[in-house]
């Protein structure tokens, strides 16, 4: 009985006896236990996902708010451990080092309006950057609910912190926001 060399599948050669069955049942039996190993590896990654809505933060002046979360939805893999785990809380560190994937998510109404011009960005903060983005809106006068998302890779060394940070210019007039709903997620892409 001979093997693939890629991925080690049994075929009968020319000098093995048939035997049919028995040979689709150990072609059988080595596929089943790679398409395991497979799926393992793409469906179990370590994540983490928290959220936040049940009280609202409010955000009026200074250089950014930082982002609170209420909820820890999801922990899987070991990524968050100890204190981390935890709530509520606006910093997280992921144990597993390696890139992650992250996406922060915060939705907001602006409940004092003045006819001024302005931004708000959602920025993510934590050492190890390797895509660096940020969500940047500049809305109108009328826009009272908005939702803003970010998406981005970070390398974390199992020590270093994230934390999701909301800003607006830095006008006279600066109006007052309240944040609502809120979620962060990290999915770890690649070990390191």
């Amino acid at each position: 009985m001979g093997i693939t060399p890629n991925r080690g599948y049994p075929y009968p050669d020319l000098g093995s006896p048939t035997t049919v069955a028995a040979d689709l049942e150990a072609l059988a039996t080595a596929y089943d236990a790679d398409l395991r190993a497979v799926q393992d590896g793409i469906t179990q990654r370590p994540i983490f996902r928290a959220s936040g809505g049940s009280t609202r933060q409010e955000y009026g002046s200074g250089a950014g708010l930082t982002i609170r979360y209420e909820v820890l939805e999801e922990s899987t893999g070991g990524i968050l451990t100890g204190v981390n785990t935890q709530m509520p809380r606006s910093t997280f560190t992921p144990a597993i080092p390696g890139i992650y994937l992250i996406n922060a998510t915060v939705s907001y109404s602006r409940w004092v309006a003045p006819a001024s011009i302005e931004w708000v960005r959602l920025r993510l903060f934590a050492p190890g950057e390797i895509a660096g983005a940020s969500a940047n809106v500049m809305p109108g006068v009328e826009d009272g609910n908005r939702t803003l998302s970010v998406t981005t890779l970070y390398q974390f060394t199992g020590s270093n912190t994230l934390s999701a940070q909301f800003m607006s210019n830095d006008v006279p007039t600066r109006p007052q926001y309240a944040i609502t709903s809120r979620s962060l997620t990290a999915t770890l892409v690649s070990r390191t």
